[in-house]
């Protein structure tokens, strides 16, 4: 048979046996389709309970779905039907949020036409609302609970006859025996927590567990105490072989709240430990596993107890505590992966996040009509090119297909290695440049800069926009690093990173002055020209310090610049870590006294300057068993965001100490209290003031506020009603400092502050011969628009006769005294 008869013979059959394949295939595709038949439809159960559902969260809670999926799961089969109040208390900051949520709730309780036969409650703070709350709104009515967390709230609640429910275990201990059974060779632990119910009850447990095993190394990150760029530079430090637990953490000191995400991202980029937690959510962002409730199990056993109760006849006391509640163990697989952690090492029931399924497990029951199909497609193909494949281009697939996969691994090492949008080398990539090419010995700089109110820049006109410039910024820099021979990268956000090998820098260097005129010259977005600035830190190779170290040498560089005003260079000498460690002396003394009774007050007498009687007092704060005085720890408490804590503190403190005074029979007087301007963000102060005054007994003539004028310049909204408060609750205003900025006679037309204190600075500089008339003139002009006035700082008798020949109001200074302890302030005499 000829050649060519034999090669369509073949192509033929080929052909043919796709064709019968293709049949095939699609026959037993078809059989799949009509074998299958939709669901039977059940039909409705009629409705014969109502049911309140009360939680503690909102709807966007991690568990939410799972808990409402439960109860659904159990209701509706049994002709019960349930509403949903949510307190959201993940928003609240204090008792006013409490007692906002019972005013809507009440309105709503009492104007909802259902009549409601049973409550479900979820998680603590929902319990301790409806067993607050239980006459009021629930009376007789079975409450079944769950997802509660405080093991004593549980108890107290169950032993009441119509409540019973589910505890939820703190699942820490699980979470850390599969952390430490998984990764044995990683002997840090890190506990990340905060200071709400939730986040102590873990860090007990993690703790009182941990005593078992002292070989392990236990590092405690409470984020109540620590501001976020605290917890960010612990995280930069912390040892290789660390794990880092997760907790209940979502506020840190400033009270700023963080979302999941926000704190996974957080430890993320700066730390390349794995993060394991024991509460549902973040597997997908970047944490590892761990053990946590089965919120989907527990809603539907309360919902089942509540069902037997309803629809049953069963009674409430029938339930004792639930406290075997079903947990979770979960891990994401592609991050098992990456610790170098397999499926032998985890519990058998663990589930699996992003894990990719065989085969076979994924197409199990079309596995036949795809290999038909398969078969179907390569012998129709075959059939059609069988004449045109030849030796030549198959060499030539195969030389195209390894020049596509060499290309493929070079972009994805390059994407590794850069960051995504600025295309500049990423902070692991410049710390590997810098492990791999500097040496302690070399000579070269590490210059880490910003953009000075970049954060404005966001808020003004976008992060679209602000990306934009973030890209226009790093074009020019790029330029700039390429004809220097520059290592440059982006240290994150607006941050960046130069490092200039064989010469060191300072303020007037080329590079330096170079990169600052990058970022003078203007930005034109939309016609529109932004003008930026950068604030820059250098820190130079000694002989001594490693490469690594020179980045947060150039951090502290950096915020001695931001310091100064901003639009300034700094170099990195020793004296800024020695200011840096001060300072950090200086913040854990006072945040070691705030929250340990380590505060107390002394109290400067004001004196008449025309009797000499003692007519009131300023209340100085100090720090018990501390070298730091006044003028080291406000300024850095103020700097913190510290402000609005010193100033209850103290309030509360000076409020006891009057109901003291009273209570031992003695004659008082107004006591003034400082008022930082910095305290203008804490909205319940004033009604944090009047309780306290209720609760001593103290009437509000006693307290004065001294405020500063920079409350005066502001004349916002907030400061206008903080004014008009402390006038309704009969609280007097004191201008303090008066003469030391920007202060105006004008600002006390319009400003409702009754006594105006003089600042020494004045009485030292205008008390003098041929200037003193300065003085009397103040003093006459602060009366004639009916103020009285305080002079501070009066130290001589000399000054104390002319002040009260210019008829100054009252006198405060070390001329009669200094600032005293209470039981000698209250006993003090001036006159003689």
């Amino acid at each position: 048979m000829p050649k060519k008869n034999i090669f369509n013979f073949l192509r033929f059959t080929i052909a043919t046996t796709g064709i019968l394949c293709l049949f095939l295939a699609l026959s037993q595709i078809t059989y799949y389709a009509v074998r299958k038949k939709p669901d039977e439809q059940k039909p409705p159960v009629p409705i014969t309970q109502n049911v309140l559902f009360l939680s503690s969260f909102d709807s966007m809670h991690a568990n939410y779905d799972d808990k409402k999926n439960g109860l659904e799961s159990v209701f509706l089969d049994n002709g019960i039907e349930f509403d949903i109040s949510f307190m959201d208390v993940k928003s609240f900051k204090g008792d006013s949020d409490v007692s906002s949520f019972y005013n809507f709730f009440e309105e709503r309780f009492n104007n909802n036409s259902a009549e409601y036969t049973g409550i479900v409650v979820s998680d603590d703070n929902a319990l301790q609302f409806a067993m607050d709350h239980q006459e009021e709104f629930f009376k007789d009515l079975p409450i079944v609970f769950f997802a509660i967390n405080n093991k004593e709230r549980a108890e107290k609640a169950v032993a009441n006859p119509y409540m019973t429910g589910v505890f939820e275990p703190d699942y820490i201990v699980d979470t850390a025996k599969t952390a430490m059974n998984s990764m044995p060779d990683r002997k840090t632990l890190v506990a990340l927590h905060d200071e709400s119910e939730a986040g102590l009850v873990d860090i007990d447990e993690f703790n009182e567990y941990m005593k078992s095993f002292p070989d392990y190394t236990v590092i405690e990150l409470n984020a109540a105490k620590l501001t976020m760029a605290e917890i960010i530079e612990k995280l930069k430090t912390l040892p290789d072989d660390s794990i880092i637990f997760f907790m209940a953490c979502y506020n840190d000191a400033t009270g700023h709240k963080y979302s999941l995400l926000d704190i996974a991202n957080i430890i993320q980029e700066n730390t390349d430990a794995p993060i394991m937690r024991n509460y549902v959510g973040g597997r997908e962002v970047g944490i590892l596993g761990g053990t946590y409730m089965n919120a989907f199990d527990q809603a539907r056993l309360a919902a089942t107890i509540l069902t037997d109760i309803l629809i049953n006849g069963a009674k409430v006391s029938d339930f004792g505590l639930y406290t075997d509640a079903a947990s979770i163990t979960c891990f994401n697989y592609g991050l098992m992966k990456r610790y170098g952690i397999s499926e032998k090492m985890l519990p058998d029931d663990t589930v699996y996040i992003n894990r990719p399924l065989s085969f076979r497990e994924t197409y199990k029951e079309i596995i036949p009509a795809v290999a038909l199909l398969m078969i179907s497609m390569l012998c129709l193909v075959s059939a059609i090119s069988f004449a045109f494949i030849n030796e030549k281009m198959h060499v030539k697939d195969l030389e195209k297909s390894k020049s596509e996969i060499e290309n493929s691994k070079f972009m994805l090492q390059y994407q590794a290695e850069h960051d995504e949008l600025l295309d500049l080398l990423n902070r692991r990539s410049i710390l590997k440049y810098m492990r791999n090419n500097l040496k302690a010995d070399h000579r070269y700089s590490v210059m880490l800069f910003d953009i000075d109110g970049f954060k404005d820049v966001n808020e003004n006109y976008g992060h679209k926009i602000g990306d934009r410039i973030l890209n226009d910024i790093a074009d020019r820099l790029k330029s700039f690093a390429d004809s220097l021979d520059l290592t440059l990268g982006r240290y994150g956000g607006d941050e960046f990173i130069v490092i200039n090998s064989g010469n060191w820098l300072n303020k007037d260097s080329e590079i330096v002055t170079g990169i600052v005129d990058i970022f003078n010259k203007p930005f034109m977005v939309e016609d529109v020209g932004i003008l930026l600035s950068t604030s820059a830190g250098i820190s130079n190779s000694d002989g001594v310090t490693e490469p690594q170290d020179h980045i947060l040498n150039a951090e502290m560089a950096l915020f001695e610049a931001k310091e100064h005003g901003k639009n300034m260079v700094c170099v990195y000498t020793d004296v800024m870590k020695q200011k840096f460690a001060e300072e950090t002396n200086v913040k854990q003394a006072f945040l070691n006294a705030l929250e340990n009774d380590g505060l107390y007050m002394k109290y400067q007498p004001k004196v008449s300057a025309q009797t000499k009687e003692v007519i009131g007092y300023e209340a100085l704060v100090r720090l018990k068993d501390s070298p730091y005085g006044p003028g080291q720890f406000i300024p850095i408490a103020e700097k913190n965001g510290w402000a609005s804590k010193l100033g209850r503190a103290t309030t509360a403190l000076v409020v006891k100490q009057l109901a003291e005074w009273k209570k031992a029979g003695k004659t008082i007087y107004p006591v003034s209290v400082n008022y930082s301007s910095r305290q203008i963000n804490d909205s319940g102060y004033v009604e944090f003031l009047e309780s306290l005054l209720k609760l001593y007994g103290v009437d509000p003539g006693y307290i004065e506020i001294e405020i500063t004028e920079s409350l005066l310049m502001e004349e916002s909204a907030t400061s206008g009603k903080l004014f008009e408060d402390f006038r309704k609750l009969g609280i007097k205003l004191l201008l303090d400092d008066f003469g030391t900025g920007y202060s105006s006679l004008a600002y006390l037309t319009y400003v409702p502050v009754d006594n105006v204190k003089l600042d020494k600075s004045l009485v030292d500089t205008y008390l003098v011969e041929g200037k003193d008339a300065f003085i009397r003139d103040v003093i006459q002009l602060v009366h004639d628009i009916g103020k009285l006035i305080t002079i501070e700082g009066v130290e001589e008798k000399w000054q104390y006769e002319k002040l009260r020949e210019f008829n100054a109001d009252a006198i405060q200074g070390y001329y009669f005294s200094k600032p005293l302890n209470p039981e000698d302030a209250i006993e003090f005499k001036a006159i003689e």
